[in-house]
């Protein structure tokens, strides 16, 4: 057990590597670790952020990793980062704004 919890480790470092925003960061690695549900993350980073653009630029970046680094057959990171995508999706407005937002 102790060897896969090392390997999602790894891999939700993989996925959050570049994130600015330390907080942010750490939410995302709560959540994707399945410490935290995908709505409270949510609200979390609503939170801490204080604004949805910067919310779905983060969520947006996490998804965009985990379609082209995801290496293991990890199904259960991969929900958790799908539940996630999905709640962004249904709450928070589209970014059509400046994309470097």
């Amino acid at each position: 057990m102790r060897r896969r919890a090392g390997q999602e480790s790894e891999a939700v470092k993989r996925l959050v590597h570049g994130l600015d925003d330390d907080a942010v960061r750490d939410i995302l690695v709560h959540c994707l670790e399945g410490s935290i549900s995908s709505s409270v993350a949510l609200m979390q980073l609503l939170v801490e952020t204080g604004d949805p653009a910067v919310v779905r630029a983060a969520v947006d970046d996490v998804t965009r990793r985990a379609a082209t680094l995801s290496r293991s057959g990890d199904s259960l990171l991969r929900d958790r980062v799908d539940d996630l995508t999905q709640l962004v999706v249904a709450k928070l407005p589209a970014n059509h704004g400046d994309a470097s937002v």
